[in-house]
């Protein structure tokens, strides 16, 4: 019996091995709605700080500290923080954004926005995060936490086109592995980030026939852009390194700050259609070669039931990988389909106007070292071995 038993436990522990080197993230964006009246962000917090147990890295969009409801566990968990509220005009208040690491597993080399400041979630009051800091920002300095998606350029064109970008935040980081595994995954680029709504060109047309006033060539639409194969219509950003209207830093930026590195991304990308190229998304490296779970990605945004547009509706939010380097093994959350149903652990949590349901995904890397390779072996032995010793035991 005891050479059995012996047998039958190896392979076991070498399977735990081999996976231990999974990186869990956790995307989740409540909305700034969540706070307001018939909402639940008490629950919305709770479910928040359940993520910070296991979980490699989580990405908060839209949490405003309502009602001084905390999130965090900064005994486990690091915090990069950014906001963004540019718009000198209309002096609209900021939007946060918050990625949490777990510093127990990684380690925090480098961040976007680089300013110590940041590294907490924005309260959106303060010296930091006051959306009146970064009314005429769009990137970050050493004593700031600005950092938006769009320059001020394309901030400015959308405005006069009536087509408002919208506040959208990004931040990033770069994270070291702190115990050595069996992986050579041992440095990452995280990013989270929200996109404006992509822009399309479409021209002129009227129900009966009759033309417009408008003098203008097209009329700048939203959201149908991503909502079909092709994005001939797409307005790119003003760089011409993506086909969504107001990214130009963001897709310079995350190139500089990432390098060569094998990058994570969860956005709210405002995809209309799951099906949805994401590889014509950007249009140069290395944001272009991300790749999401499949060809069809679940569909997440938005609880827009008090507008009579039901729920999860779009596939706007996503969890991208570098494909070269790593893949996604396992994605959970969203529907199949529009308006399908929900997991009850992934589903709406603060009951809010337009809060997006959460996603969460598994991730390894694509190459194994020899070291892997040589464990793989070795429990394939180990389960021969096995096999043989129950088939010859009497």
């Amino acid at each position: 019996m005891l050479m059995i038993y012996t047998t039958y436990l190896l392979p076991f522990f070498l399977i735990v091995a081999t996976n231990s080197n999974v990186i869990k993230v956790f995307w989740y964006k409540p909305h700034y709605q969540c706070g307001s009246d018939g909402s639940t962000p008490q629950n919305a917090a709770k479910f928040i700080n359940d993520q910070l147990k296991s979980t490699d890295f989580v990405a908060i969009s839209e949490w405003e500290n309502h009602e001084k409801i905390s999130i965090g566990k900064p005994e486990q968990y690091g915090s990069i923080g950014a906001i963004c509220s540019y718009d000198p005009a209309t002096k609209y208040i900021a939007t946060p954004i918050v990625l949490f690491y777990n510093h127990r597993n990684w380690g925090l080399e480098y961040s976007y926005p680089p300013s110590s400041n940041c590294a907490m979630v924005p309260s959106l009051s303060g010296p930091n995060f006051d959306s009146s800091v970064c009314l005429d920002k769009v990137k970050p300095s050493q004593d700031n936490c600005c950092s938006c998606t769009y320059s001020n350029q394309e901030y400015s064109i959308g405005k006069d086109e009536n087509q408002n970008l919208g506040q959208r935040p990004w931040v990033a980081g770069i994270f070291r592995r702190k115990r050595r595994r069996l992986s050579n995954l041992d440095k990452i680029c995280v990013v989270a980030a929200e996109l404006p709504h992509p822009l399309s060109n479409q021209t002129l047309w009227n129900l009966n026939g009759q033309s417009t006033s408008n003098t203008r060539q097209f009329s700048i639409v939203r959201n149908i852009c991503t909502s079909r194969i092709s994005t001939d219509d797409c307005i790119p950003n003003l760089d011409g390194t993506s086909i969504m209207f107001g990214t130009n830093i963001f897709v310079e930026e995350v190139s500089n700050f990432c390098g060569k590195l094998p990058i994570i991304l969860m956005a709210d990308m405002n995809i209309g259609a799951g099906d949805f190229p994401i590889s014509s998304i950007f249009l140069t490296e290395p944001l272009h070669s991300m790749e999401s779970v499949g060809p069809l990605v679940p569909y997440t945004c938005c609880n827009d039931t008090v507008s009579g547009g039901g729920l999860n509706r779009y596939a706007s939010d996503q969890i991208l990988v570098s494909r070269d380097a790593l893949q996604i093994d396992r994605l959970e959350g969203g529907s199949a389909a529009p308006g399908g149903a929900l997991e009850d652990t992934m589903s709406y949590q603060c009951h809010a106007n337009e809060e997006h349901a959460p996603l969460r995904a598994f991730i390894s890397h694509k190459r194994k070292s020899s070291l892997n390779l040589r464990v793989s072996m070795m429990v394939k032995d180990a389960a021969t071995a096995l096999l043989l010793t129950k088939a010859t035991w009497f």
